[in-house]
């Protein structure tokens, strides 16, 4: 039978306890680290299994705290290492509760937005994240705001996802238009396109932790019904969007 080995790091702050991770070949048994240089703590895990799921466990001060959400799936048979950023406390803060102002555009624009805020942000401050930029931001979260009272559920869809290891998790900005058949439509659209690219992506990149503009990291995207819009601020933008979806 052949032996896999998997490498797992878990990135946390320091000084909150000590980790160990737990799979699914004994739920109770903990799996000590390799090393634990700086805020990484290192493990190597032989196993003949194709896959196994297993979660970090935060040891200390006689308390255990395993890691919120749902489990997590290594591919042994990948070969690559795997990169966990953990949290372990209930975030009581709300992650979509604050309606941002309209920011100063020069292309004279103003839109209010909205950043939803995955779970465990406040907590493992050593994590960035992607962002996804949505259009609608009415639609997305709250009944009071969607047309029609009918939201996108897009923080419920986000958490469904994450639990079926389909995406990473992701940050979420939603942007209100300030009238959809100018901002949306010719010519209107390329006074938003500028706002989207110059205005409002420097500002969410300076004010959350996202992935940088470098390499691989650069992993931000677009949702929109309106496909023209978008793929036309794209050609303008110069790689700035990994991707456009549009619904």
């Amino acid at each position: 039978m052949k032996l896999y080995n998997q490498v797992i790091r878990v990135v946390y702050p320091r000084g909150g306890g000590r980790i160990v991770l737990r799979t699914d070949d004994d739920w109770n048994m903990d799996v000590e680290a390799v090393t634990r240089p700086g805020s990484t703590t290192k493990f190597q895990i032989e196993t003949e299994r194709p896959y196994f799921y297993f979660n970090p466990v935060l040891l200390g001060d006689g308390t255990t705290m395993w890691s919120r959400g749902e489990n997590y799936l290594a591919v042994a048979t990948s070969g690559a290492a795997l990169e966990v950023y953990p949290f372990f406390r209930e975030d009581t803060q709300c992650s979509v509760c604050e309606l941002m102002p309209p920011p100063a555009s020069p292309s004279g624009g103003e839109h209010r937005f909205r950043v939803f805020l995955p779970p465990g942000y406040h907590e493992n401050t050593l994590k960035r994240y992607p962002v996804l930029y949505m259009h609608d931001g009415h639609n997305l979260f709250f009944k009071e705001e969607a047309f029609a009272g009918n939201t996108w559920r897009t923080d419920e869809v986000l958490n469904m996802l994450d639990k079926m290891n389909a995406i990473e998790e992701a940050i979420v900005v939603g942007i209100f238009p300030s009238d959809r058949m100018t901002d949306y439509i010719m010519p209107g659209y390329e006074n938003y396109g500028r706002f989207l690219v110059e205005t409002l992506k420097p500002l969410i990149e300076g004010k959350y932790r996202t992935l940088k503009w470098a390499s691989e990291y650069h992993r931000h995207g677009i949702i929109s019904r309106w496909r023209r819009i978008v793929l036309s601020r794209l050609a303008m933008a110069g790689g700035l969007w990994q991707s456009c979806l549009p619904i």
